[in-house]
């Protein structure tokens, strides 16, 4: 098994990976809150039944079924669950209601990430691991969260020292969204590495289509299961090279020379 010495740089996704999109004693998301406020009070606005008593479930299984990973395309599939639009369309990014909710969402999500946000366990002494062994200077972001977002992130975590901006991919950088591999290309550009060091470069993960988006990129994938379960990550068509429930599980797998606390 490869150890972190054989590796160049990591680059990082944020909710899920980074941060707890989920804290304890939260039944739905903080994404899904704001999602599922969103998408309600635009329903009502505009008298559609479907859209205003849309359900958590039904929030949840669009951002399961959602065929981009990007808040676009998960609002894209409410409107599809809520009959809105058909499944058979094409999804539309201009669609005046995705906008309308996407907008409201992000407008609702802040104050909901600055009072309930925190870093998923052990991820900041993980990144400051990675920084103290050889990484500082080498870290970088893809992620499709708003780079407002991922500064508000950064403010719970305290990991913006490792982060510059050059070394941020978020949503308003790139065009095509997780599985596509933009969002990692451009992370793994703004190394500074030669093509020649992709499969030396280390992308942290949580969700099926990153990993898909950092293995068509040619990565090393790792993928942490703070959403999906190892037996359905290690299934996948084009697995992780890695996976594990904790960072300090992968501190232990990467051999990093100071263990985490579990």
């Amino acid at each position: 098994m490869s150890k972190y010495s054989d590796f160049a740089a990591a680059i990082f996704d944020v909710d899920c990976t980074l941060l707890d999109d989920q804290p304890p004693g939260e039944e739905m998301g903080l994404h899904e809150q704001s999602r599922l406020a969103a998408a309600r009070l635009v329903g009502k606005r505009h008298g559609i039944t479907g859209l205003e008593n849309i359900t958590p479930r039904q929030c949840r299984q669009a951002f399961e079924e959602s065929k981009v990973h990007v808040v676009f395309g998960v609002v894209w599939q409410m409107l599809v669950i809520a009959g809105v639009v058909s499944d058979q369309q094409q999804v539309d990014f201009d669609h005046p209601l995705v906008k309308e909710i996407v907008d409201l969402k992000e407008e609702l999500h802040e104050e909901i990430l600055r009072t309930k946000g925190q870093e998923i366990e052990g991820a900041s002494a993980f990144v400051r691991l990675l920084a103290g062994n050889g990484f500082a200077g080498k870290l970088a972001i893809a992620s499709t969260a708003n780079r407002r977002d991922i500064d508000i992130s950064f403010e719970i975590t305290g990991l913006g020292e490792f982060f510059p901006d050059d070394k941020i991919i978020s949503r308003q950088v790139f065009t095509h969204a997780k599985p596509h591999p933009e969002a990692f290309n451009l992370a793994f550009a703004a190394l500074g590495l030669p093509e020649t060091s992709r499969s030396k470069v280390i992308a942290f993960e949580d969700d099926p289509r990153g990993v898909m988006s950092a293995k068509a990129a040619g990565l090393y994938t790792c993928a942490i299961t703070t959403r999906h379960k190892k037996e359905g990550l290690a299934k996948m068509a084009v697995p992780p090279d890695l996976i594990a429930d904790s960072y300090a599980e992968f501190a232990e797998l990467l051999g990093l020379p100071a263990k985490l606390e579990a």
